[in-house]
């Protein structure tokens, strides 16, 4: 196997922690993780959103590979500040692209099935696009941008996912556990049972990527736009039932919300196709319910921690 400098923005977040550790597997590889605000003695410190500055970080890393997943991928923030987001969704990725072009590197572009508008599912990387909101339209603006600028690229389009958080926010996916968590007694909650989604574990779709890159090595045409997602459809009523089986949580008082949600605008069911991988032999499934109960532990191990 060829040693490879592989750069990781946003190595620092939900997706991007499990993908720096997944590469960081293969020992010929040479893996470097970008973050910013929650940087550590592990991650290198960088302003993504300094367009004048980045070409010169990225000279000094010099990567073969660059997989990135730093982005604003909050719907109701990109909604309120289009202009910030499309500084880092588009911008940024228009720059790395143009470095990798430039240079010769292989990029993965981290992109969302919020690109569709939920109204044709299931949805194949042929498929035609149309999101709802200003996240889904700046991710579609950055594959646009990857597209434009190389030819060396794969962008992985993924759904809502879920994963070992540093705070349950971190994931939209598990934002309903906080409710559940914080119910007084007799309490019931809300929870909205109106779009299909497909929770997808981040270290699964850490696994994709390495296996992408293998993939890459024993093929150099490999590239182009793929599909990655959980194969368990639920809403997030349905999650918030599950949630409520190993917090103690009697589900009964848990209502579904028929209604769409707040702000931005969501699809409602955007369900990928993700035939363009499995076809190739790369898969990695994990079932919802064997998942959740690691992650709530840890979860309520840090709440009693911090309580203390």
């Amino acid at each position: 196997m060829t040693a490879k400098n592989i750069l990781v923005t946003g190595a620092s977040g939900l997706l991007g922690r499990p993908i720096l550790k997944s590469l960081k597997e293969i020992p010929e590889w040479n893996v470097t993780g970008t973050a910013y605000s929650r940087a550590t003695e592990n991650l290198t410190k960088v302003d993504l959103a300094d367009l004048d500055n980045l070409s010169n970080f990225l000279d000094g890393i010099n990567p073969d590979i660059i997989v990135h997943s730093a982005a604003e991928r909050r719907p109701d923030v990109s909604q309120k500040d289009p202009e910030g987001t499309e500084r880092l969704n588009v911008g940024t990725t228009a720059k790395i692209a143009e470095w990798a072009a430039a240079n010769n590197a292989f990029m993965v572009y981290i992109s969302t099935d919020y690109v569709f508008d939920g109204t044709a599912p299931p949805y194949t990387p042929e498929s035609s696009t149309k999101p709802l909101n200003s996240y889904g339209k700046s991710k579609l603006a950055g594959e646009f941008a990857v597209v434009s600028a190389t030819l060396e690229y794969a962008i992985l389009r993924v759904p809502i996912l879920y994963g070992d958080v540093e705070y349950i926010e971190e994931s939209a996916a598990l934002g309903i556990v906080k409710n559940i968590i914080n119910a007084s007694d007799g309490e019931k909650i809300k929870a909205e049972n109106w779009a299909i989604r497909h929770p997808t574990l981040t270290d699964d779709v850490a696994d994709i990527i390495q296996q992408m890159l293998l993939l890459k090595e024993k093929d150099p045409s490999f590239n182009g736009i793929f599909h990655w997602s959980g194969n368990e459809a639920m809403t997030k009523y349905d999650m918030a039932k599950i949630f409520a089986q190993y917090l103690n949580f009697d589900e009964s008082r848990i209502i579904p919300d028929n209604n769409p949600p707040a702000g931005a605008p969501r699809p409602q069911n955007s369900k990928l196709n993700t035939s363009c991988l499995t076809s190739k032999g790369i898969e990695k499934y994990t079932p919802f319910k064997n998942a959740i109960p690691l992650i709530l532990q840890d979860i309520l191990d840090r709440r009693v921690k911090s309580e203390g």
